[in-house]
């Protein structure tokens, strides 16, 4: 369990610091334009989705489902792992147990997509999509003390509240 809980801290650290490295290479820059002749201009972080060409290339995204699925697979075993096993050791029936399992499991990946999703729109759309390259170094920096205090807390250097 701790080792999992500091290496949650440790990715959350390497994540916040890849942000911050993309930031500085300016990979979240921001175009002005319009959509149309009558539309007022506006901005927006820069997207390879339209098929207009650019004056300048970008490195391919290095993100695959199968990292996704590390970064999950850790938090699970780092967050709620040892709690589930032992709320599983706790009950005799194993009906009982496979139905525990199921509804915690069901009620994590549920409540984790709703919240990855809100964060997510938040993120993409309004204010802070057309600003994201002022906003980015703000979670960048809150991403590096965030995990290292909890990596440090998981390791007892720290307090360490959960």
């Amino acid at each position: 369990q701790q080792a999992a809980e500091t290496l949650i801290g440790v990715i959350i650290v390497f994540l916040a610091v890849r942000l911050l490295m993309r930031w500085r290479r300016g990979l979240y820059h921001v175009h002005v334009h319009r959509h149309d002749d009558h539309a007022e201009p506006h901005r927006h972080v820069h997207s390879h989705k339209e098929s207009e060409a650019h004056g300048h290339g970008h490195a391919a995204s290095n993100r695959t489902p199968l990292s996704a699925y590390g970064v999950g697979l850790v938090h699970g075993i780092g967050g709620s792992g040892g709690l589930t096993l032992l709320l599983l050791s706790t009950i005799s029936e194993r009906a009982e147990a496979a139905v525990a399992l199921l509804l915690f499991a069901g009620g994590t990946a549920v409540s984790m997509a709703l919240l990855s999703t809100a964060f997510g729109l938040v993120i993409a759309g309004g204010p802070v999509a057309r600003n994201f390259e002022m906003v980015a170094p703000v979670l960048g920096v809150l991403g590096v003390a965030f995990g290292t205090w909890y990596a440090l807390g998981a390791v007892g250097v720290i307090a360490y509240p959960f």
